[in-house]
């Protein structure tokens, strides 16, 4: 009887499992201070390794950074994250004036048309295998935030990096959303045909442990 049960919730998780929609991720993401060249993310220069820099965790909220001008600080604007590697005097607690993000991952993309919305003030490059640079504004800007469309051809997980430069002075915000999630932000949701699945998986338990009960009677 028990392993009668195991089989059968093993089926339904595995089936729900199996359909459950693949969330963004971030692989690697570096805070890079006091760079020679802040009105251009695209610069090289920016990533050096001379450059004061360290390594950050993306919290809850995902690439959702933004930090009102009572508040401009690295760590303000990065949402309080954790640091590592930190190198050449690296300061957390230090302005947001005139440092570089780079962040890479993969995002994953559904086939066809894809809602993309990227908002910064300053610049930002954002790479995406295949695509090439769909956002390409590595210069000083007030706050941009267009929506725009990125058509793939077949669903999957596309290795992205994204680039950005805060300089001139508060605000600073960047934020990236894809199909309404923000990229980074995590928290997989079921798909309706997961579903679906679990509560098919669900009453075919109950028809097996009913019968089975039947059958002792």
């Amino acid at each position: 009887m028990r392993s009668l049960l195991k089989y059968a919730v093993t089926l339904t998780v595995l089936a729900m499992t199996a359909s459950i929609a693949h969330a963004s991720s971030i692989t690697s993401a570096v805070v890079y201070q006091n760079i020679p060249n802040p009105g251009n993310a695209a610069d090289p220069a920016n990533q050096g390794a001379a450059l004061a820099s360290a390594s950050f965790t993306i919290g809850a909220l995902g690439i959702n950074f933004q930090t009102p001008p009572a508040a401009y600080t690295t760590v303000a604007f990065l949402n309080n994250p954790t640091f590592s590697n930190q190198v050449n005097g690296f300061n957390p607690n230090g302005t947001a004036d005139n440092l570089e993000l780079v962040i890479t991952g993969f995002v994953t993309l559904n086939a066809g048309a894809n809602s993309f919305v990227v908002g910064h003030d300053d610049g930002a490059v954002l790479n995406i295998a295949g695509f090439g640079n769909v956002v390409n504004a590595p210069g000083p800007t007030s706050f941009s935030n267009s929506p725009f469309t990125v058509t793939a051809p077949s669903a999957g997980d596309y290795a992205f990096t994204l680039e950005y430069s805060e300089c001139c002075g508060a605000p600073a915000d960047l934020l990236w959303n894809v199909n309404a999630q923000t990229i980074g932000s995590g928290g997989q949701v079921p798909e309706p045909t997961s579903l679906t699945l679990f509560g098919s998986g669900m009453v075919g338990l109950y028809s097996l442990v009913r019968r089975r009960f039947q059958a002792a009677s």
